[in-house]
This record gives C-alpha cells, structure tokens and sequence, in this order.
C-alpha cells in the first residue's frame, strides 16, 4: 500500500470515528432532552387535578414529544369499574367515534395489560388469540401501539398511539418515554378521580354542595380584589314532587341526570354549576353582569322546555324556573346574602307562575 493510500485510510478512518462519536453525543443530548421533558409532563401532571385538562395534558405531550397524528385514551367508566370507554382523542374522525363501552368488565386485554405493564405493538398482540376479541373493538383506532396505565397495582386507563405524522417506527428510546409518561399519567389520573369523587355528585356528575360554597366564596373575593363582576342563578325543576309521584324516583332520577347534563352543556366553561340540593341546582358566573347571566340561564331554561325527556311510554317534559342576582360587594358582606337575594328571585320566578327566569336587582 502506498503512503498515500495509508494516509487516505488513516482519514478515512477519523473521519469515521467523528461521525460516530458525533452520533452518540447526538443521541445523549436527545436522552437528555426528552428526561427533562419527562420530568416537566411529571410536575405537570401531578399540580394538576383537572380531569379533562389532565386526560388533555397526556395527549398532547404525545403527539408533540412524539408527533403522532392519531391517539386516544380509554379510561375506566368510575373507579368502581373494570369496563372501559374512549374518554379522549386528537386526530379521529369525531362521527367515528362512539363514547359507548368497547372494554367489559371480563376484558381478557385489560388483565393482560394489568399484568403486564409496558408499551405492546399492536401487531404483536395480534399474535396472542385470546385477545382477538377484544382487539377488534378497538380496531378502528388504527393502533400501532397500545400502552397501559398503571399506578400501583391498578390499571386506570389505556393509551392508544396511531402512526407517526413521518411513518416512521417507534424507536426503544420512544417506547421507554411512552412507558415512563403512562406511570405519571396513571398516577395523576388516579389522584384527580379521587379528587373528583369528592367534588363531583355521582348522579348528576356536577359539583357538590360544598364545592360550590367554598368556590362561591373564592370567587367573590376575587370579584372585590380585581372589580370583575359576579352573578349567580338558582334554579329548580318546576313540580318536581308532583312529577315523582305520577312517575315514580327512579324516572324522576333520570330526568335529574338528564336535566344536569344539559345544564353543562349550555353554561360557559368558566361557569361553576353544581347540585345545590334536591332537584336546585346553583350555577357560578364569573365575570357575568346580571344581563349576561339572565341570559345563560334563559338559554338553558328554553332548552329544557322543548327537551325531550324519555318515558316508559311517551316522550316527557319539564320545566325549570331561575333565579338570578348579581354580586354586590357593600350589600353581600357573606355568601349567604348572595345566595339569598338568587332565591329570593327563584321565589319571585315561582310565584309569577314557573317556567321562567326572575332577577334581583
């Protein structure tokens, strides 16, 4: 070999192991970069109890670590149950997607993901016959891979990750970051359910009683710290007890959840509505002049005018009568006296004959 074909060699060489030595610090610095990642989502998601912005926070730290352009999360019906439903997705057709049940409580692949807990191809697990079935049911969610979530010895929840947006595979080091995140996440989700359970009522799935004192109280300091207006309307199902006895609790439970539900979809996303007792309920409006508040609650009582309620025989109908008053910081010196000028409205509304809104002023 000449000298300089050895020279040749001798650079070649270097140059080969620069490129190597710059590929590992490359894919260290990565590493580096996605733990610090990692421990941000950690810190985030633990403050957080929230439980739709937590579900939220799982799947776009997804889709932006990894950029996946479809994911979803199946989360269990309550915390009592084994049977699962999509609770949340990003990239899916909407039409597509039922909010039904598609794991039962005999879920072959639930037990097998509680047993064993880290990131599954999706194809491999196609392999194993007894989870065909329940594989199926999820089919539509075009896995790639499927990662459980598991806190302690308990399976909350399970993460569905589609394609990347390039096509290309997960990598060891990105199943390891999916592994890792579905323990915070598994963690988090547990800690804001049983924050939820002590909030939220089980039948309507609106805040309690007491939520609602403590968050009526906090928001009025803040009306008086930052001069923002405060309102608040009470509201009751028109003859209730007359409808209970012609139809019975358990349609008058019905109509309850089916009232409250509605009720959530038609007030704002700042606003509180919470089970005030019975069949009232109480609505917070931060940031809401008594106009505004008139309206919301107007909105929502023609709303439930023209529902239709299901029946054993026919379709049924109810009515809501409203209350509403404004925060007056020289008037409202405790949150009783707020409360009590709303009701004093609802009293009004009642009187002049239901199915109405009335205002305090």
């Amino acid at each position: 070999m000449e000298n300089r074909d050895i020279e040749q060699y001798f650079k070649e060489m270097m140059s080969a192991e620069k490129s190597a030595d710059h590929s590992i610090i490359t894919s260290l610095e990565k590493k580096v970069y996605d733990m610090k990642n990692l421990i941000e989502i950690g810190i985030s998601l633990s403050s957080n109890l929230d439980f739709k912005s937590l579900v939220d926070a799982v799947l776009y730290s997804c889709i932006g670590q990894l950029f996946i352009d479809k994911i979803a999360i199946l989360l269990q019906v309550d915390i009592d149950s084994n049977c699962y439903y999509i609770h949340s997705h990003k990239g899916y057709d909407i039409a597509s997607i039922s909010d039904e049940i598609i794991l039962g409580e005999n879920s072959v692949l639930s037990s097998f993901l509680q047993d064993h807990p880290e990131p599954h191809d999706y194809e491999t697990l196609r392999k194993i016959p007894e989870l065909t079935e329940d594989l199926n049911a999820i089919n539509d969610l075009s896995p790639i891979l499927i990662v459980p979530m598991k806190s302690k010895n308990s399976l909350n929840g399970i993460i569905i990750v589609g394609n990347k947006m390039l096509g290309t595979p997960f990598t060891t080091d990105e199943k390891e970051f999916l592994r890792q995140l579905s323990r915070f996440s598994a963690t988090a989700v547990e800690n804001s359910r049983l924050y939820l359970m002590a909030t939220q009522d089980r039948m309507t799935r609106l805040h309690v009683h007491h939520f609602f004192q403590d968050k009526l109280l906090e928001e009025m300091k803040r009306s008086q710290r930052s001069g923002e207006p405060l309102s608040l309307f009470i509201t009751d199902i028109d003859h209730f007890k007359k409808f209970n006895d012609v139809y019975g609790h358990q349609q008058g439970d019905s109509v309850l959840k089916e009232v409250a539900r509605l009720m959530r979809e038609s007030v704002r996303a700042t606003d509180c509505a919470a089970r005030y007792g019975g069949e009232e309920f109480a609505v917070i409006l931060p940031g809401a002049s008594i106009e505004l508040a008139s309206e919301v609650a107007n909105r929502l009582r023609k709303t439930i005018e023209k529902h239709e309620f299901p029946g054993q025989n026919e379709p049924l109908h109810v009515a809501i009568s409203a209350g509403v008053a404004q925060y007056d910081p020289e008037r409202d010196l405790h949150k009783e006296d707020l409360i009590e000028r709303a009701d004093k409205a609802l009293y009004k509304a009642k009187e002049s004959g239901r199915n109405r809104v009335a205002v305090f002023r």
